[in-house]
């Protein structure tokens, strides 16, 4: 099941390290979070069950927490549920890719006029979204896979993306404790073009080597990547993969007072 949140069986190994993970976080006097089974998971798959290196990790996540707390979520579910609902622009398909990497889709929507902080918006649902799908076992092994669609790019964005906050954006992808991720982006046109010139040079080598640009009138090379039978039929996959943001909506809200608790974790200065 995609939205499986718990994991039946791990090796002796494993309940070992994450024992081990546990106890270390427990003993810091700086770091000021929870250490649940997947929590501590999600960082040691990230670092190949190396328990040093997912401590580390922790430390990284949290250091860029305290250095750009607006870049996080600090709000329930319930407070970003009209943007949400009002910009269809976020969603996750009910099967993963041909890899096995559990998909999700990102569109941009101008709504600057209807929502004056939307870009502070999405900025906090974008992280919201991230930690939910970190939940995920399947998630936790495989990565994710995302198709990022920046047809609907306009002027209003490209306001938004200067050189402090490209490099914000590229400093958030580095602690973000996914295992893999590949990301396909959609263009069509001057805007999108521009947009993706913004984005690229602020990524790191390892970063842009999964990254993947389609030009929004030839699909075949996303098809071929991704898989037709797990592509939306926006994009050439089989007519009834339809988008709906309620499967994300509802994985959210499934999962609200956890991904709440989780927003209160923080790394102290002593």
């Amino acid at each position: 099941m995609l939205f499986l949140c718990t994991r039946e069986n791990y090796t002796a190994e494993e309940l070992f390290k994450i024992k081990q993970l546990r106890q270390i976080v427990e003993k810091s006097e700086e770091l000021q979070i929870g250490t649940d089974e997947t929590f501590l998971t999600k960082f040691l798959y990230y670092t190949h069950w190396d328990t040093f290196k997912a401590y580390q990790a922790i430390h990284a996540y949290y250091d860029f927490k305290l250095k750009h707390p607006t870049w996080m979520a600090h709000h329930p579910i319930q407070y970003y549920s009209k943007v949400f609902n009002a910009t269809q622009c976020r969603f996750i398909m009910p099967q993963t890719d041909k890899n096995g990497r559990v998909l999700v889709i990102f569109k941009t929507v101008d709504a600057f006029q209807q929502f004056p902080d939307y870009l502070q918006h999405l900025i906090e649902m974008d992280d919201l979204i991230f930690e939910s799908l970190l939940m995920l076992p399947r998630v936790q092994q495989n990565g994710i896979t995302v198709i990022c669609d920046l047809q609907g790019t306009t002027r209003n964005f490209l306001r938004q993306f200067s050189p402090s906050f490209m490099k914000i954006v590229n400093e958030k992808n580095g602690i973000l404790p996914f295992s893999q991720r590949i990301v396909h982006i959609i263009q069509r046109g001057f805007l999108m073009h521009v947009t993706s010139s913004l984005f690229l040079p602020f990524m790191n080598k390892e970063f842009k080597e999964r990254i993947f640009t389609h030009d929004g009138r030839h699909l075949n090379k996303l098809r071929d990547m991704v898989g037709f039978d797990s592509l939306p039929a926006e994009y050439g996959g089989p007519a009834t993969n339809v988008l709906d943001t309620s499967l994300m909506l509802n994985h959210l809200n499934q999962n609200a007072d956890y991904l709440e608790k989780i927003q209160s974790y923080k790394k102290r200065i002593l």
